[in-house]
C-alpha cells in the first residue's frame, strides 16, 4: 500500500505530468510539508522501481538528471490492494471485499455480519446494513440531546479499557457507539449497558476524538424515559431502610421518566 508521502508525490505527478525532484520537493514545500530534497528523492525512485511512475533522463548542466511522468496505475494499485488483503485476511478476506466492491456498484448496502466481541457470554451479533439506517433522524437526535458527533469515534476502544464497569455489561461501551453510528438502535435500546453506565466519564477523559460518551448514554436513556419508558418501577422497589436515601432518589432520577 502506498504511504502518505507517495500519495502527496502521485498527486503532483498527476497534475503537472512531467516534472523532476528539484521541481517535485518545491511544490511539496509549497503546500506546506516539512521535507528534505533527498527523501523526495528517495521515493521518487521507489516508485520507480515499482513501476509506479515512468522515469526518463534529460541533459542537465554538463551531465544528465532523472525526469518523472505520472502513469496510470490503477491496475497496480488493485493487485497491490488484493495483496495485501490475502496475506492479512485470507481469501475469505478478499471475497467479502469483492462483495462490498460489487454492493456500492449497485448504491445499496448489502447484509453483513459484524462479528462483535463477546462480554459475559453474549453470542455475537448479525446485523444488517443499509443507508436509511446509517442516516436515520434517531441518530440526529441522539446527536442534538449529546451534543456529540457520534461518526468522530474510530473505535480504538479506550472508553472499553478503562471502563469500571465492563465486566457487567452486554454490549461494550465502544460497541454502542458503533451501533448508534450504525443506525441499529433498537439493539442499543435493549441493551443493559446505556443504564449500567455509572456517568464517571472515565470514557470521557481517555477519548482520543473528545467523544463525551458519557452523554452519548444519558440520550440514550433520554430516548426511552421520554417516552414514559422506566427501567425501574419505583412501586416493585424493596427498599432496604439502611439505603442512603441520596443513592435511591439518584437512582430513581437516571432510571424513571
Amino acid at each position: 500500500m502506498l504511504g502518505s508521502l507517495e500519495k502527496r508525490i502521485l498527486s503532483v505527478l498527476h497534475k503537472e505530468k512531467k516534472i523532476n525532484a528539484r521541481e517535485i520537493f518545491k511544490a511539496l514545500r509549497d503546500e506546506g510539508m516539512t521535507i528534505t530534497y533527498v527523501t523526495v528523492n528517495t521515493v521518487l525512485s521507489r516508485l520507480y522501481k515499482r513501476g509506479l511512475v515512468n522515469r526518463t533522463t534529460e541533459p542537465f548542466r554538463g551531465t544528465f538528471r532523472y525526469t518523472y511522468e505520472y502513469k496510470d496505475i490503477k491496475d497496480e494499485l488493485i493487485a497491490g490492494l488484493l495483496g495485501d488483503v490475502n496475506l492479512l485476511f485470507g481469501e475469505e478476506g478478499i471475497d467479502l471485499l469483492k462483495m462490498k466492491l460489487e454492493a456500492e456498484k449497485g448504491r445499496e448496502l448489502v447484509a453483513v455480519e459484524e462479528k462483535a466481541i463477546p462480554v459475559s457470554g453474549s453470542a455475537p451479533m448479525r446485523i444488517r446494513l443499509s443507508r436509511n439506517d446509517a442516516q436515520n433522524a434517531i441518530i440526529k437526535k441522539i446527536e442534538d440531546i449529546s451534543g456529540q458527533n457520534v461518526l468522530a469515534c474510530y473505535q480504538c476502544g479506550k472508553c472499553s479499557a478503562g471502563c469500571p464497569m465492563v465486566t457487567l455489561m452486554d454490549l461494550l461501551p465502544n460497541q454502542i457507539i458503533r451501533l448508534v453510528q450504525l443506525g441499529q438502535i433498537g439493539d442499543v435500546l435493549n441493551s443493559k449497558t446505556i443504564w449500567l453506565c455509572a456517568s464517571c466519564f472515565s470514557c470521557t477523559s481517555r477519548c482520543p476524538k473528545g467523544v463525551d460518551l458519557a452523554k452519548v448514554m444519558e440520550a440514550l436513556r433520554l430516548l426511552l424515559l421520554r417516552k414514559s419508558t422506566n427501567y425501574v418501577e419505583p412501586s416493585e422497589l424493596d427498599i432496604d431502610e439502611n439505603l442512603p436515601q441520596i443513592a435511591l432518589v439518584s437512582n430513581l432520577r437516571k432510571t424513571t421518566g
